[in-house]
């Protein structure tokens, strides 16, 4: 009888067998809707804007709004069918020369003319172009398991094939005198002897819901049985799982058929079930052999096969269910239970969501959501602070090794999450648009340990330093640089406006799209307003906001503004002409505690490295001079030397 005596813990036995596998090499070109569970082998961009038109959201009449602003109660307006008021179902376009939809619930109708008693606001019941989606967004980076929602959101960004990485093959391959293939022939074993080989058929089905493409070989009965089979399937098959013979049975012949044809790895694991379990390689491949006991079986594939799947692909996946907390206060109407899709930011444990776009239309973010949040019909919302469950749609462990960044959005988050994803398989970057002063805030609020900030100190003249110094006036942090960079008014081709500077918004032919208050171009935006004693009121647009820099390029060049300040790289990803305004520093706050995570060391290094530096300045209108420099250290002085010393930084202090 043979014996496993050297017994190692699982841990080591999964970082042992993960040291001999390398990613799978190899893509593949397929259609979309084909590509569920599938890990993609290269950004995917956008190639229209969801929707690629202004579009209706309410059946009802298109109308110009100025049209209805004297109807109320007691004076109610009536406007001609077709002529002032046209009539539109839900998804038809505006029609020209109209920027409103009255409801069909709020129009008393006649055979020629509508009525009204209450008037309707600029882009009332309008869809905006890109509303959901912008021509040109990332939608999914390199590495990344395509869901049914990214699916969704994939074609209805106009992206109808991709490119995924080959699918890993597994083979299966059942030993044992004792087995039945129930199908092969069809029927039952009788009861003087043979037992039903279901082991292989649960492995498959294990395997394919993996990811893998599975099949099971011919039983193997005999060694030489065994040692065919492998022979066989080691040029078709990316991975070999050989079920059973892996104890110290007489007729166990899975190790000495491994040490044989190739390197015994390990054999021998010290958890229960599973401990036969074994690892080795053969000409390259990894093959497995797994206790043939069911139970022992599932276990050992989930601890062993599973991981070695995703360092194939640069995968994971698991599902589960956390408790959360509500950073601020999200509110919901009674009588009816909402279901709230929300990305989730773990800060030293604590989990905290995030709600993304609530609309029914807005179909991304259920793509892009780590969990959902159920409210009930009996409850009016959910205050600050509050912890609720959340159904998780993403794994848990995923989490906490992504690194989630709230504040200003910019083209280089996207840069960043796809060089991580390239080089660091098992972490992600997930990126939050809520401004920058709301990305400091929540740095505040413990909520978030990194937020991207470009906040311009009128008085100093000055980018975040004054605002750190302001709202985080005990919270050790650290202000890093990524570039500086060119904002401006993006303007049509030729500029058909004839728009030279600021000077111009104040024309009322000119149509502006600002962005959200607290984001640091907004900031900037009215402190250049203020220098050039320009009012708000004089703006036609200053309250329609946005709250990316895609956005208000895309509006500029469908013609539903005339103009919106952005940064100089979205002229060129819409082919726009740019109008130059001012250069400003965008910078990367970290707290202490995230410096002190590896993760930090991992983005530092992205951010330093010449690939970076050359695919910003392939964008267009950011300096990289200084990129990576860090600016500035928050605390006391004898915490800024304790600071700067541990993380071998030169600061000036």
């Amino acid at each position: 009888m043979k014996r496993y005596l050297k017994t190692i813990r699982s841990k080591e036995a999964v970082e042992k067998m993960l040291e001999h596998i390398k990613p799978l090499e190899g893509e593949e070109y397929l259609p979309t809707y084909k590509c569920r569970g599938r890990i993609s082998s290269r950004p995917i961009y956008a190639q229209i804007s969801n929707p690629p038109f202004m579009c209706t959201a309410m059946d009802g009449y298109a109308t110009d709004y100025e049209k209805t602003l004297q109807a109320d109660l007691t004076s109610p307006l009536s406007l001609t069918k077709y002529k002032e008021a046209a009539p539109v179902n839900t998804g038809d376009p505006l029609p020209k020369g109209t920027n409103a939809v009255i409801m069909v619930e709020d129009v008393e109708d006649a055979d020629s003319f509508i009525t009204i008693r209450k008037p309707v606001y600029l882009w009332q019941n309008v869809r905006m172009i890109g509303e959901d989606i912008i021509e040109g967004d990332m939608l999914i980076p390199t590495n990344h398991k395509i869901s049914v929602f990214d699916i969704g959101m994939l074609i209805s960004g106009g992206v109808s094939h991709i490119h995924v990485r080959k699918k890993p093959k597994i083979v299966i391959i059942p030993t044992g005198k004792e087995l039945i293939d129930p199908y092969n022939p069809p029927g039952l074993p009788s009861k003087s002897g043979g037992l039903i080989d279901f082991n292989s058929y649960m492995l498959l089905n294990l395997a394919e819901d993996t990811g893998f493409e599975g099949t099971i070989s011919e039983i193997a009965y005999t060694k030489e049985d065994l040692q065919r089979n492998i022979k066989n399937a080691i040029d078709e098959f990316d991975v070999m799982l050989i079920n059973a013979g892996s104890s110290a049975g007489r007729e166990d012949y899975t190790e000495e058929t491994i040490k044989e044809l190739g390197t015994l790895v390990f054999h021998g694991i010290s958890m229960m079930p599973g401990k036969p379990a074994m690892f080795g390689m053969v000409k390259g491949k990894p093959v497995f052999g797994i206790p043939g006991y069911p139970v022992s079986a599932s276990l050992t594939f989930s601890t062993f096969v599973k991981p070695l799947y995703d360092k194939m692909t640069g995968s994971s996946s698991i599902k589960a269910y956390i408790n959360c907390i509500t950073p601020y206060k999200i509110p919901s109407r009674l009588g009816i239970e909402e279901i709230i899709r929300v990305n989730l930011i773990e800060n030293q444990g604590v989990y905290y969501a995030i709600p993304l776009p609530r609309g029914a239309s807005i179909f991304s973010s259920m793509a892009r959501a780590d969990g959902l949040v159920r409210i009930p019909e009996d409850v009016e919302g959910f205050s600050e602070g509050e912890e609720i469950p959340c159904e998780l749609l993403t794994n848990k462990g995923a989490l906490k090794r992504r690194i989630h960044i709230i504040g200003s959005h910019d083209l280089s988050l996207d840069v960043l999450r796809d060089m991580i994803k390239a080089h660091h398989t098992g972490v992600d970057i997930i990126s939050t648009h809520t401004g920058s002063l709301s990305g400091i805030i929540a740095m505040s609020k413990d909520v978030a340990y990194v937020c991207t900030t470009h906040v311009l100190d009128e008085k100093e003249k000055t980018y975040n330093i004054p605002a750190i110094q302001k709202y985080l006036p005990d919270k050790p942090c650290m202000l890093i640089h990524i570039a500086k960079r060119l904002q401006g008014l993006l303007v049509r081709k030729e500029n058909p406006r004839g728009i030279k500077g600021i000077g111009d918004l104040s024309r009322p032919d000119v149509k502006f799209i600002n962005r959200q208050s607290g984001s640091g171009t907004r900031i900037l935006f009215d402190a250049l307003l203020k220098e050039n004693g320009i009012e708000k009121h004089q703006i036609n647009g200053y309250e329609k906001e946005e709250s990316t820099h895609t956005a208000i390029g895309i509006l500029v060049r469908e013609s539903i503004a005339d103009t919106g300040i952005a940064i100089y790289s979205m002229a060129k990803v819409f082919s726009l002409d740019f109008i130059p305004l001012a250069e400003e520093d965008y910078d990367l706050l970290v707290s202490k505690e995230f410096a002190e995570d590896r993760r930090f060391n991992l983005l530092m290094d992205l951010i330093n490295s010449d690939e970076f530096k050359q695919r910003l300045e392939q964008l267009g209108g950011y300096n990289t001079e200084e990129t990576g420099r860090i600016k500035y250290v928050h605390g006391s002085r004898q915490k800024q030397i304790g600071f700067c010393a541990a993380f071998s930084v030169n600061c000036e202090l």
